[in-house]
Parts: C-alpha cells; sequence; structure tokens
C-alpha cells in the first residue's frame, strides 16, 4: 500500500473524477444534468487508480538509491526493506499494463491515451529523466497530474476541447508551486542527493 502512494491516488481519482462530471455538464445543452454513467465512473476510478498506484510504486523502485539516504524518505519500504525492489517493480509494471489494458476496453481510445501519458510523464519523463538532472523536473513532469484531470474531460467527451485542455492547465500550473511549497522544508535533503528543485 505504501509504495501506491495513496494520498496521491486520492487527488489524481478526485481530480479526474471531477473533469468528468465537469465535461459531461459542459458537452451538453445547458441547463442539461450531469451525463455521467456508472461504468464511465467506476472505470475512471479503477484504471486511474491503478495507473496512479503502478507509477508510484515505480518511481518508488527508481528512486530508493537516493529514498534511503534522505531522511523524509528512509523509512520508504524499499530502502527500510519491508518490500524488495524486485516486487515493487513486477507490481509497478503489472498495474501500469492493466490500467492501460482495462481503460482500451472499457472508456475511449482519447481516455486510455490520457492515462498511458500521464504513466508515461511520471515515471519516463519526470522519474528518470529530469529529476536528478534538470530543475525543470515538477514543472514539466507535472504534466502527468494533468493526464488525469484530461482523463476525465475525455472519458465525458470522447476528445479533449479547449475546456479540457484548460482544466489540465489549471492542475499542470498547480503542481509546481505545490511541490515547491513542500520542498523547501526538504532543500537540504534534497541538495544531499544533488536533486535539483527550484528554477529560482
Amino acid at each position: 500500500m505504501e509504495v501506491s502512494k495513496p494520498r496521491i491516488v486520492i487527488v489524481l481519482i478526485i481530480t479526474a473524477v471531477t473533469s468528468l462530471l465537469a465535461g459531461s455538464r459542459f458537452d451538453n445543452t445547458p441547463g442539461d444534468a450531469w451525463d455521467v454513467t456508472a461504468w464511465q465512473l467506476g472505470f475512471l476510478t479503477l484504471t486511474g487508480a491503478m495507473a496512479s498506484m503502478g507509477s508510484s510504486a515505480l518511481n518508488h523502485y527508481y528512486d530508493r538509491d537516493i529514498d534511503k539516504i534522505m531522511d523524509r524518505t528512509s523509512e520508504r519500504p524499499i530502502p527500510a526493506g519491508r518490500i524488495s525492489p524486485r516486487n515493487a517493480l513486477f507490481y509497478g509494471i503489472t498495474l501500469c499494463i492493466l490500467s492501460v489494458a482495462i481503460a482500451w476496453f472499457t472508456l475511449n481510445p482519447v481516455a486510455t491515451g490520457m492515462i498511458a501519458l500521464g504513466i508515461f510523464f511520471y515515471v519516463i519523463i519526470y522519474t528518470a529523466w529530469l529529476k536528478r538532472i534538470n530543475a525543470s523536473n515538477i514543472v514539466i513532469g507535472g504534466f502527468a497530474g494533468s493526464a488525469a484531470s484530461m482523463a476525465g474531460w475525455a472519458t465525458a467527451t470522447g476528445s479533449i476541447n479547449l475546456l479540457g485542455f484548460l482544466i489540465g492547465w489549471l492542475v499542470f500550473m498547480w503542481t509546481p508551486p505545490h511541490f515547491w511549497c513542500l520542498a523547501i522544508r526538504a532543500r537540504e535533503e534534497y541538495a544531499s542527493v544533488r536533486v535539483p528543485c527550484f528554477l529560482f
């Protein structure tokens, strides 16, 4: 459960479901009720949660070397020895693959693409590429959160129009200052493992 980062999962699911509701509302004639099915709500929640959980597990796996150095993260499951790196890797890959596969058969191609893009940005672009080499890591990597909101919008509408993009943009703009406020407290720890956190 810990490698799944449940608090992040909850935030992303709330973001996705809110966008689903908004997309349903704005895709209809003004004044119409929300047009959301239990199928859409259930499978968006399921696949979104699985994608977030799997991505978080892969983040734990990749960062296991620096997590054991920082006080803030030294008690995470892998550095603390409560789960093996191999099991975390298998768990993360399995959940990511299943989330995209289930979304493909239960949602629509655009929503599935947004879920897959969110995984790609968080695991590859942010965690494996930018996090340790560039201070823009959280800015660019923040698109992973935007992908969750756009997956919700696409589940309702089947596409990403201007409004759907703008909702994603709001999440994108919120992510860096949110992270920076938290990172200020751990500035020295991030510096000790050479992870650049700030553009300023």
